[in-house]
């Protein structure tokens, strides 16, 4: 795969008749552009707070599922077998519907952040595209896909200035 890339790009350069011509070739890096973007930090920074909110409330809940396990264990010798076994099976039943909640919510946040993160690109895409037509631009790469290339051929910064001029919420 690598061969054929670099094939591909030594073609590109060395052969003539594409060489007479003026092909307007440019590169971007998106991932610049996604974590150096207003609405990128922003989407970054709420996915940090709902993480560490999510996982404060389920510590919280699991503190409080071990207290009541230490409840039920002094209470052993207290109380009769079938007592304790019944205190014992309730409390594995709270514990077993907490892990469903948790493994619910821990999902339902990631399908949330899989969602921002797609329509935030859908955006940038739309934005990318206008830019290549408005500039005349032919070919468009992937800063991550190019091996050796000029500088001056990077319009990330033209298209993060782009992005933040417009997209000024997170969808």
């Amino acid at each position: 795969m690598i061969f054929c890339r670099i094939f591909f790009i030594i073609f590109l350069i060395s052969s003539p008749a594409l060489s007479n011509q003026n092909i307007p070739v440019k590169y971007i890096d998106l991932n610049f552009i996604v974590n150096n973007s207003i609405v990128g930090k922003k989407i970054k920074d709420l996915i940090v707070k709902e993480k560490t909110k999510l996982e404060k409330e389920h510590k919280k809940l699991e503190k409080q599922l071990l207290a009541k396990k230490n409840e039920i264990l002094t209470k052993k010798n207290i109380l009769s077998e079938e007592d304790f076994k019944k205190e014992a099976e309730a409390h594995q039943k709270k514990v077993n519907e907490y892990e469903t909640k948790k493994k619910q919510d821990f999902e339902k946040m990631a399908k949330k952040n899989l969602d921002l993160s797609r329509n935030f690109m859908i955006q940038i895409d739309k934005i990318v595209i206008d830019f290549a037509r408005s500039n005349s631009i032919d070919l468009l790469l992937k800063k991550d896909a190019l091996i050796v290339s000029n500088s001056n051929l990077d319009i990330t910064k033209a298209i993060l200035d782009e992005v933040d001029k417009n997209i000024k919420k997170i969808n």
